[in-house]
């Protein structure tokens, strides 16, 4: 375990969980990589997963807490936040997710300690669009500030949300880049695909273009990390396309890394609400070439026929072509878009950038410390 400094700030950083997500992703890099000289984080979660270790690792204090369920865990979230503020003399809480946005506004009603929300979507699929933006609209009030993670996310955060402009501040996601540029995969052309298996994320639609894709590549794999509801409808879909010697369904993966390791290529295929994915910058940072729709902000990410392919949403034969495109570059004496991406997540997207950013913007907020934040409105009849 690493030792860190408690001379810093208290900073409290509140996660739906440890498990493996962006949201969460985005918090460890919260509590691990800001200056512990400035801050000293703390880590409450609503559930364990593998970001324990990475946490414990850094030596950030972890605590999970296990909500009952239902109804009663936005009280029960709010409690565990309000006493993680007070056992740490947080001067600043940093929140994730529906849940934790609103235990976090209860939790800090009529406190003046200054809080900001990250934003990780770009949209949602059925009721919970309605559901965020009703939450905004009765508790937004109580939120000091909001952080976006792309620049495109504004719209949506502005259009659809009803957000504040002057409240929002954009801090693009950024990871780790290696200094020297990652060696090539040693085995068969391979693509990746790391998403959960929900209908927007349009697993159905690679399974479709495969088949053109093994026509070029007779070799090539598919390897898909990540698991959900649409798991047994894709892996029926594969077999009735014959292609399931070419696919392999990993469930859900923590070694992402280790997967891209041997991956020449990175699909993905949202049609809808992709936001600004690490997936993506992890490709990039893992000299790999990205193919993927045309949607939220990952236009600012790929470079278009530069580091990888962006193609029209539910697009079957434009998303064969560009994989087949993709698989060829990856595998030729001379493969560009891996190199081309790697360099472009160095020089756009630098990591220790993005901590400064952030360690600046956690500065202005507690400097400015929030005036008591007002009650949440009461709810009114029609």
């Amino acid at each position: 375990m690493t030792n860190r400094p408690v001379t810093g700030t208290p900073l409290l950083v509140v996660l739906p969980s440890l498990a493996a997500g962006g949201a969460e992703r985005h918090g460890v890099y919260l509590a691990t990589a800001l200056d512990p000289a400035r801050w000293q984080p703390t880590v409450l979660a609503f559930g364990d997963g593998p970001f324990r270790r990475d946490l414990e690792a850094a030596g950030v204090p972890v605590r999970v807490v296990d909500l009952p369920g239902g109804a009663r865990s936005v009280p029960a979230a709010a409690t565990a936040v309000r006493a993680a503020v007070d056992e740490h003399r947080a001067a600043l809480v940093s929140g994730h997710g529906v849940l934790v946005e609103l235990a976090t506004r209860l939790a800090l009603r009529g406190r003046p300690t200054p809080n900001i929300t990250w934003k990780h979507t770009y949209g949602h699929i059925g009721h919970r669009g309605l559901r965020e933006r009703l939450l905004e609209q009765a508790t937004g009030g109580a939120v000091t500030r909001y952080g976006a993670v792309c620049h495109t996310q504004v719209r949506y955060l502005t259009d659809e949300l009803h957000l504040p402009t002057d409240r929002i501040s954009v801090v693009p996601n950024a990871v780790p880049v290696p200094a020297e540029l990652p060696a090539p995969p040693a085995g068969p052309p391979t693509v990746l695909m790391a998403a959960a298996m929900r209908a927007d994320k349009d697993h159905a639609r690679v399974l479709q273009a495969w088949p053109a894709v093994l026509r070029v590549h007779p070799g090539a794999r598919l390897l898909l990390a990540g698991d959900g509801p649409c798991r047994a409808g894709l892996e029926a879909q594969a077999a009735g396309l014959g292609i399931t010697g070419s696919v392999a369904f990993l469930g859900v993966r923590s070694d992402v890394a280790a997967l891209l390791r041997d991956a020449s290529l990175l699909v993905l295929a949202s049609y809808a609400i992709e936001c600004f994915p690490y997936a993506a910058l992890e490709a990039m940072a893992a000299g790999r070439g990205v193919v993927s729709t045309d949607v939220g902000g990952l236009p600012e990410l790929v470079d278009d026929g530069v580091t990888g392919r962006l193609v029209p949403p539910k697009d079957a034969a434009a998303l064969a072509d560009a994989l087949v495109e993709g698989l060829t570059d990856a595998t030729g004496e001379d493969p560009q878009w891996g190199r081309a991406g790697w360099e472009r997540a160095r020089r756009v997207f630098p990591f220790n950038q993005w901590a400064q950013r952030v360690d600046d913007l956690f500065e202005r907020l507690t400097a400015e410390r929030a005036s008591p934040i007002a009650r949440l409105p009461e709810r009114t009849s029609p």
